[in-house]
């Protein structure tokens, strides 16, 4: 058994989609949950994992274009960490927000095994969206989070 909580983060219907993560919270440490970040070479700054917050690009109906990031997903999004066995979740002032059970959070949200978490907001496909992006691409990253290790 760990000595620090473990937050599991499990996909649910509407998110954009993921693999499990199960992301360790040991004091004084803070997790980025964001989108990795491609350089002009298609090179990975970021390298996304089962066990931390990076989201993995998907990839797009046209082989030509490289893997696209979840568009509502910021490449730092929200910020999570435990302090004195609870764990928070902080916005870092995304473009399309944090929410915690449908809402919105503008400052730190205590977090508890059950809560839904959403990293931005459904983008509506319009005239201007390239043909290559998917429905998958415009949509958030929804969760359901599990906690264990930490105090309720």
């Amino acid at each position: 058994m760990s000595s620090h909580p473990v937050m599991t983060l499990t996909p649910i219907v509407g998110t954009f989609p993921f693999t499990t993560k199960q992301i360790a919270l040991p004091p004084g440490t803070k997790v980025i949950l964001g989108s990795t970040e491609v350089t002009a070479t298609r090179q990975s700054v970021r390298i996304p994992t089962a066990t931390n917050g990076w989201f993995p690009p998907e990839s797009t109906e046209d082989t030509s274009i490289p893997s696209v990031t979840p568009l509502p997903l910021s490449p730092s999004h929200a910020q999570v960490w435990s302090d004195g066995g609870k764990v928070h979740i902080r916005d870092l002032d995304s473009a399309f927000g944090t929410f915690v059970n449908g809402t919105r959070i503008s400052k730190d949200a205590l977090l508890k095994t059950g809560d839904t978490i959403r990293l931005g907001t459904r983008i509506p496909r319009n005239e201007k969206t390239p043909a290559y992006i998917t429905d998958f691409h415009l949509v958030p990253v929804v969760a359901k989070v599990s906690l264990t290790g930490a105090s309720s």
